[in-house]
């Protein structure tokens, strides 16, 4: 029984030992940093330009520079949503402008162009002129009899060449230019609640390989839909 209490009281005596290890090992880590924060301290009262003092750089930058990698490199679920939502909308916004410009460039002379920041009369006198609603007209009518030259296709091939565009992005372009073009929409934003049916419609004929045309496409958007624009504040309703 002796000999299990003195085994007790060595281990007693053993973590002591190591416990006095650790404090010290803590107490001289605390010296060191009052050193320091009492150095940064001076040199800051005597408007010294810390950024060139080598110990500054070593010890503060590099560790604050470690500090924003670590939470770079693990940000949380917010951040990695918020930056993912940005980055699609960005991609999506690149596209769209693409598309508008191939739109105009395919056109050419036939169509008049218009600035996306133009007022609501500008805009409604644009999808009300002749050309324009000419041009939609033709947007899917062959340019030759029994081939595929179409507005639309060209536009297609313009933006990708090589004819690997996914279907979500072909569904998406001719929604674009069918917003865009379409006299009954009395704006050129790209608002969701219109063209984001429109995607649904095309993606369900490109799936089927139903021939695109004014008569059954957008226009199987209702109008209730594209009134929506105009009850809607701008806040209330997403671009595309």
């Amino acid at each position: 029984m002796f000999q299990a209490y003195e085994r007790t009281l060595a281990k007693i005596i053993k973590n002591q030992g190591e416990i006095l290890s650790e404090l010290k090992v803590i107490k001289d880590k605390v010296r060191r940093i009052e050193n320091r924060l009492n150095d940064l301290e001076q040199k800051m009262d005597n408007s010294f330009n810390i950024t060139n003092d080598k110990a500054f750089k070593e010890d503060t930058i590099k560790g604050a520079a470690k500090a924003l990698i670590e939470k770079a490199i693990y940000p949380e679920n917010s951040q990695i949503k918020s930056e993912l939502l940005q980055k699609i909308r960005f991609l999506r916004g690149t596209l769209m402008n693409k598309i508008k410009e191939t739109l105009f460039s395919v056109y050419g002379n036939l169509i008049e162009s218009i600035n996306n920041k133009a007022n609501p009369d500008e805009v409604i006198m644009w999808k009300k002129s002749t050309k324009t609603i000419e041009n939609y007209q033709k947007l899917f009518k062959e340019l030759e009899e029994g081939s595929d030259n179409t507005y639309m296709n060209r536009i297609l091939y313009k933006i990708w060449p090589d004819g690997n565009a996914l279907p979500e992005k072909i569904a998406y372009t001719i929604a674009i230019c069918q917003t865009m073009l379409n006299p009954k929409n009395k704006i050129i934003m790209m608002l969701d609640h219109i063209v984001k049916k429109l995607i649904a419609i095309n993606l369900n004929k490109l799936k089927y390989c139903e021939h695109f045309s004014i008569s059954s496409s957008e226009d199987d958007a209702s109008q209730e839909d594209r009134n929506k624009s105009d009850d809607n504040d701008s806040e209330n309703d997403n671009t595309v």
